[in-house]
Formats: structure tokens, C-alpha cells, sequence
């Protein structure tokens, strides 16, 4: 439990110092959320950099190299500017009601982290993927490339993005030992992340009471059941970057631009879906913005992309891209029952949850297409990414649908619902006699420009 808290803290000191870059005027808990999303995947990248660099992995070595990368970061905000416009108003006084939200929201945590780590994860894909290459590479004192080169692992999916593997070889360098158990701690902490930066942007959209009362509504979207999967810090960093980046547009900020890309790359070094995520976000800004603004999307195709480049020169192929695709893809399209059939038979479950957010958006839907059309269109294009890949899939469709269907809808959950509560948020203030939110006209979201 130690090493996972000196994990969570040295992601914490790394990271603090490009979440006040990147975010300078962010409200503590915001900044909280966004420095372990940073850190965190700063520390897992040093590891990625002393592989490159041929230095073999220890305790010493990491600490050196993340030192650096957390020095660059203090540098970076003491010598560039950070003023900007105000955002934020004045805090609210805490009410009772909030008070009472927050503290149901604490106790559901401590719950997550009692589930989280009570032992050792049984999810499949982590002992066979996620668990199996960051134990390699923890024997090997670095990034075993021969592993992944090597044609008998192909069930490892070892061209999977490598962040996460990484982040648990931090923590076990931090205790000298490998212990999947604890490992459970890192998921605690993207699940709270992501919370925290959906109720600061929430603050934002109904004030404090009603974004605590909303947070108790995202519990289940933020906190992923899936330990030792990408899925957690995929959610925390897709959501985040999806939100930083809706706020840019409405309010012309290009730093939120800048930061939510960032994000967004992250998301791209957990997980294959994340870089589709990317792509949806570019859509999603070509359709409800200028063109301009595709370009200040750039770090997440620079991050993400890094990836692709060391899976290339390593010849790791994914499995979607294995054998005769176009015919598979014929094949699919004129026969699309099964993969219908199975999402029927294997449903998301929470059918009043789901039911609320599809009241909520049909409800306000020309107030969607018009003010939040870039949140709404990123996670329509990214759902038809998740069908697509059912389509070229070389596996049973139906198989495949019963083993991934829930887990990857899970994925933009979070975004799907904070979009429902932002759109409901205008009729939930006026019956509550709050004011207008902040950067609005009567609740009303500002139009892109």
C-alpha cells in the first residue's frame, strides 16, 4: 500500500507543475485531477526514455528521470506567462446539501478502494496482456523488445500502447518487488482524477450544489470495475481531454485546446481506442468550429503517434489488420445480424441510467446540436469507431461483442453523461433559483465560435 501511495504522490509533485501551465487559474481539485493524469504519465514515459536511451532500469535511474521531467515542468511555468482571463468565480459557500453529496461521493470512493484492492485482480486481460508485459519488463530492467517481437506472444496483443504496463513498473520499482494486488491503488486514483475534473467543469456549468449532487450521478462512469485494464486511465484522460477542449471552443480559450490535446495523446498511450478517440475530437472540431482550430489538436497526434512510430520499427501489427481485411470487411457488411444480435443480447445493463441520459439529450436536443455539437459529435464518430471494429474484426463477431461491447462503451460513458447533466443543468438551476452559470446567458451554453 506504501509503494502505491508514493506512486500516486510522485505522480502528484511531477505532474503539479504542468497542471498550473497548462491550467494556471484551476480550482485545487481540477489541478489535483489533471497533475496525476500528467505526472503519472510522465513517470511511466521516463521509463519509456531510459529503455531508448539504454539504461538499464532501477529505482535510482527513475527517480533521476523523473526529477528531470518534473525540474523542465517548474522551469517551464516560471518562465513563460501564465496570465490569462479570469474563469472561475468566486467559490460558493458550501451548502448542506452540497456537503452532504460530497461526502456520500467520499464514502463511494473508499468503497472503489476497498473493491480495488482487496486482492489481486481476475481479469483475464490483465494476467494475459496488461499484467504479463509489465512483469516482463520489470525482470528484464527495461522494455523487452525481443517479447514483443516475438511471434508466439501475438495473445499478449503486443501491439497494444505500452503507458500502463509502464506505470505499474513504476510503482513495483518503488517497492522492489512485483505485487499486483496493490496495483489496484493506480485505478483509485484515475477513477478519482476523472470525478475531479468532470465536477470542477460541472462548478462551472450549475454551481457547486448542483455539481455535487451531479457527481454522485458519475460515480459508476468514472470508477472503472475492470483493474489492471486501460480502461480507467482511458476514461480519465479521453474525458478530460473531450472537456478541455469543448471549453476552448465555447469560450475561444487555446489553451484548454492545447491541454485537452494533450490529454487526448495520453489517452492514445493507454489504449488503441484512445487514438480513435483523437480522430473523433478532430471530427467533431471540423464540424463545430473553425478549421484553425484542427491545428492546435497537434500534440495529441504528436503524442499518441510516438507509439505508432516504435510499433512500426518493432513490426508489432495489430490483429484488426491480420489477413484478407477487405473481404472480412465485404463479408461483415452484408451480414450484419449477428453483430446486432449481439449487442442486443449483451446489453450495458443500468437501464435506468441510460434512460436518463437518452431523456436528457432527446429532451434538449436542438439545444445539443447547437451549443454542445463538438462533445456530442466526438462521442457519436467514437461509438461508430467501436462498431467499425466489429466490422473488420478477424474474430467471432458475436465473441467478440459478449467480451468487449460493455467495457469499450464504458469508455465515453463518462463524457456521454456529463453531456445529459450539462444539457439538463439550465432547467435543474431555475427550479433550484440558482443564477446563471458562469459564461452563460440564462443556463444557456455559449454558441462555438
Amino acid at each position: 500500500m506504501t509503494a502505491g501511495a508514493l506512486t500516486i504522490l510522485r505522480g502528484l509533485t511531477v505532474g503539479w507543475p504542468l497542471a498550473m501551465r497548462l491550467d494556471p487559474e484551476a480550482s485545487w481539485s481540477l489541478r489535483s485531477g489533471l497533475a496525476f493524469l500528467l505526472g503519472s504519465a510522465a513517470c511511466g514515459v521516463s521509463l519509456l526514455l531510459l529503455s531508448l536511451v539504454g539504461v538499464h532500469w532501477s529505482l535510482g535511474s527513475f527517480l533521476l528521470a523523473a526529477a528531470l521531467i518534473g525540474g523542465i515542468g517548474w522551469v517551464w511555468i516560471r518562465r513563460r506567462p501564465m496570465a490569462i482571463a479570469p474563469l472561475m468565480p468566486s467559490p460558493e459557500r458550501t451548502t448542506i446539501v452540497a456537503g452532504v453529496a460530497d461526502s456520500l461521493s467520499a464514502l463511494l470512493v473508499a468503497g472503489y478502494a476497498l473493491f480495488a484492492t482487496r486482492a489481486p485482480t481476475v481479469e483475464a486481460d490483465f494476467i494475459t496482456i496488461w499484467g504479463v508485459k509489465a512483469r516482463e519488463f520489470w525482470v528484464a530492467g527495461g522494455i523487452d523488445w525481443r517479447f514483443l517481437e516475438n511471434p508466439f506472444n501475438e495473445f499478449a496483443h503486443v501491439d497494444y500502447p505500452i503507458l500502463l504496463p509502464l506505470i505499474f513498473d513504476v510503482q513495483t520499482l518503488i517497492r522492489g518487488a512485483w505485487d499486483d494486488r496493490w496495483l489496484g491503488l493506480l485505478f483509485v486514483a484515475y477513477g478519482a482524477a476523472a470525478l475531479l475534473v468532470a465536477r470542477s467543469f460541472l462548478i462551472e456549468e450549475g454551481g457547486r450544489a448542483l455539481a455535487s449532487i451531479a457527481t454522485l450521478a458519475l460515480m459508476s462512469s468514472a470508477f472503472s470495475p475492470w483493474l489492471g485494464l486501460a480502461e480507467g486511465p482511458v476514461v480519465a484522460c479521453g474525458t478530460g481531454g473531450l472537456l478541455f477542449i469543448r471549453r476552448g471552443l465555447q469560450r475561444d480559450r487555446p489553451l484548454d485546446l492545447f491541454c485537452g490535446s494533450v490529454l487526448l495523446g495520453l489517452a492514445g498511450l493507454y489504449k488503441n481506442e484512445g487514438v480513435a478517440l483523437i480522430v473523433a475530437a478532430a471530427v467533431a472540431v471540423a464540424v463545430s468550429a473553425p478549421w484553425r482550430n484542427l491545428a492546435r489538436l497537434w500534440p495529441a497526434a504528436l503524442i499518441a503517434g510516438s507509439w505508432i512510430v516504435l510499433r512500426s520499427a518493432h513490426h508489432l501489427h495489430t490483429d484488426l489488420t491480420t489477413g484478407p481485411v477487405s473481404e472480412r470487411i465485404v463479408q461483415h457488411i452484408h451480414n450484419l445480424g449477428p453483430m446486432f444480435a449481439a449487442i442486443g443480447k449483451y446489453t450495458l445493463g443500468k437501464p435506468f441510467f441510460w434512460s436518463g441520459i437518452a431523456l436528457a439529450i432527446l429532451l434538449n436536443l436542438p439545444r445539443a446540436v447547437r451549443s454542445e455539437r463538438f462533445l456530442l459529435t466526438a462521442i457519436v464518430v467514437q461509438i461508430g469507431f467501436f462498431l467499425a471494429a466489429y466490422v473488420v474484426t478477424p474474430h467471432d463477431v458475436t465473441w467478440h461483442v459478449h467480451w468487449s461491447w460493455e467495457r469499450i462503451v464504458n469508455q465515453v460513458t463518462l463524457s456521454l453523461a456529463f453531456l445529459a447533466i450539462a444539457l439538463a443543468m439550465p432547467e435543474l438551476r431555475s427550479l433550484s433559483g440558482g443564477a446563471p452559470a458562469l459564461g452563460r446567458g440564462r443556463g444557456e451554453a455559449a454558441a462555438p465560435r
